[in-house]
């Protein structure tokens, strides 16, 4: 399951390397970051009441520099504050181990599981090749009644299967652009799923998001890599992720590992980033990383979506 932006704590790089960042489908191979940096957060068309007041000054949108040192400074404070809690304990905590704990119980109940994951991108440049501000990428990805449409397509063409979802937005590390993964788990008994079931699904994505490119999409037929993956039988994570051990089982005594696909989808949690950030034995992740976690907290749309068979922890 694993594409070109994996990043989390549980990623097996060692402390003090660090790895290039190449630019994730969608984003330019060649930019101009400070360019980038220097603008708001949010256009001038959208009120700024409808940001985080610590995101903007003056009666203003911060700049896309100036939030990145709002969030890590602020983020600090709450993970340091007796009686607050930060946006990386409220994934590392919560979020993160319920998407294990989801993976562990469909895989239990489902008589043969299949895992899909669908990825959905934009490019952060307009049609002068001029860079969008932050909100406005979100919008695109979010807005306009996308979500419905990618949702319907897919309840229609997987209308003979029992499945659930999960879906994360993660800012990418080459340019913070927010890119959403929506993961599925699959009762397949006969193992008849395929790419097809979901090409109209990425069809859709591709007809109501603006900026969604059919060359950022590619994938292999056979669901082995790109925008589109299938696994029949599910990879298996070979060591276990330390995050496992806040899941609370009462019923097991000992844990179920988890599918690779499950893993790199809760590792794309946008406030994880922070951990290694403040970790001193470990290299700080891109700053693009912070920047998109910013804007996942001024975000009006939610970073994390699961249907209503996900169970809560």
């Amino acid at each position: 399951m694993s594409v070109p932006d994996d990043y989390g704590p549980t990623n097996g790089n060692p402390p003090g390397t660090r790895t290039a960042v190449v630019p994730e489908p969608g984003d330019p191979s060649t930019a101009n970051h400070a360019t980038r940096r220097k603008l708001p957060l949010a256009p001038p068309s959208v009120k700024v009441e409808r940001l985080p007041a610590p995101l903007t000054d003056c009666g203003e949108p911060q700049t896309v520099e100036e939030a990145r040192e709002t969030y890590l400074r602020t983020q600090r404070a709450s993970w340091n504050a007796v009686g607050r809690t930060s946006k990386y304990e409220r994934h590392r905590y919560h979020i993160y181990p319920r998407i294990l704990e989801a993976d562990r119980h469909f895989r239990t109940n489902y008589e043969n599981v299949t895992t899909a994951m669908l990825t959905r991108r934009l490019s952060p440049l307009d049609e002068t090749d001029n860079w969008l501000t932050p909100w406005e990428c979100n919008e695109m990805l979010h807005g306009g009644g996308v979500h419905r449409s990618v949702r319907e397509a897919l309840n229609y063409h997987l209308g003979d299967f029992t499945f659930e979802w999960i879906a994360v937005t993660a800012p990418t590390r080459s340019a913070g652009t927010p890119h959403e993964h929506i993961y599925l788990w699959i009762d397949d008994l006969d193992d008849d799923v395929t790419t097809e079931h979901f090409e109209p699904g990425l069809e859709k994505h591709l007809k109501y998001c603006a900026n969604a490119y059919e060359e950022d999409h590619r994938y292999r037929a056979d669901g082995t890599s790109g925008a589109i993956t299938v696994e029949h039988t599910p990879r298996i994570v070979k060591q276990i992720p330390d995050k496992l051990n806040d899941i609370n089982d009462e019923t097991n005594s000992r844990l179920l590992p988890n599918t690779a696909g499950a893993q790199y989808l809760a590792s794309q949690l946008a406030h994880l980033p922070l951990g290694d950030f403040y970790d001193t034995e470990r290299e700080d992740p891109p700053q693009a990383l912070f920047e998109g976690a910013a804007l996942a907290w001024a975000s009006p749309k939610d970073w994390f979506r699961s249907s209503q068979g996900v169970p809560a922890l």
